[in-house]
């Protein structure tokens, strides 16, 4: 799968723009961004990158109207996202071009699938150990 264009908007009060993009790896939602100053432009941090394991993912989210593309990305924990701009209770968004809306949505659909497949696998260990431990007694 390739990598696809995203922006975070109204950073920091709209006084920050970002632009990064998002791919998957075997194991990970991956997200490159750079922050810039909205007014001049020439103000830019460090390009970061984040790494976020399915195992430690809820939810990703596909959202389409009219006005544009965006995935909504949902943590366990607000540690893995600490460096991700408007972060609300492991809560973030992305907005993707209209260009890239069916990336976007075979990307959505992929990382779903993994994190629910990690998740049935969970399931499966603990049934399997409380099956063990049932057949023990």
């Amino acid at each position: 799968m390739n990598t696809i264009p995203f922006q975070f908007t109204e950073i920091y009060a709209g006084l920050a723009e970002s632009e990064g993009l998002l791919s998957l790896s075997p194991e990970a939602l991956v997200l490159e961004f750079q922050i810039k100053d909205a007014i001049v432009g020439a103000l830019k941090s460090k390009v970061k990158r984040i790494e976020l394991r399915f195992a430690d993912i809820d939810e990703v989210q596909l959202h389409t109207n009219v006005l544009g593309t965006s995935l909504t990305v949902v943590v366990d924990s607000l540690q893995l996202v600490e460096d991700v701009p408007n972060v609300k209770q492991g809560r973030f968004k992305v907005k993707v071009p209209r260009s890239h809306r069916k990336e976007a949505a075979a990307l959505a659909r992929e990382a779903s699938i993994r994190v629910s497949e990690l998740r049935l696998d969970r399931l499966d260990n603990t049934l399997d150990r409380t099956m063990t431990c049932a057949g023990d007694t």
